[in-house]
């Protein structure tokens, strides 16, 4: 995960980024941890689930929406992962995100 204090690892204060969150590590409740880490980051995530499959080495983002600097921004923010554009205009989300082996869970705190 990226450092707390650096403002571009946060979703830009005056735009909604939906985001989709799928565990492709094949670690139990990284979709979960990651859906938490980036809601703190400003991200809009509407949807986690797991992948299905193959456990992924690396993380992969995907802009459908043509916002690269978006994936630039969710990139620094999970601190790993490879962009690819896949434009689809039937997602309702802007950003894909497979989470991989490669990304590191912040240390989880206790939540009330």
């Amino acid at each position: 995960m990226a450092a707390v204090d650096d403002p571009l690892a946060r979703a830009p204060a005056d735009r909604r980024v939906r985001v989709r969150v799928l565990n492709a590590s094949g670690t139990r409740g990284y979709a979960r941890r990651a859906t938490l880490e980036l809601r703190d980051r400003g991200f809009d995530v509407v949807e986690y689930d797991t992948e299905r499959g193959n456990p992924r080495r690396g993380t992969l983002i995907i802009s459908h929406t043509g916002h690269r600097d978006w994936a630039e921004r969710l990139q620094r923010a999970v601190g790993t992962g490879t962009i690819e554009t896949a434009p689809d205009s039937l997602r309702y989300v802007d950003l894909t995100i497979f989470m991989g082996r490669d990304w590191k869970p912040a240390t989880e705190t206790l939540r009330p």
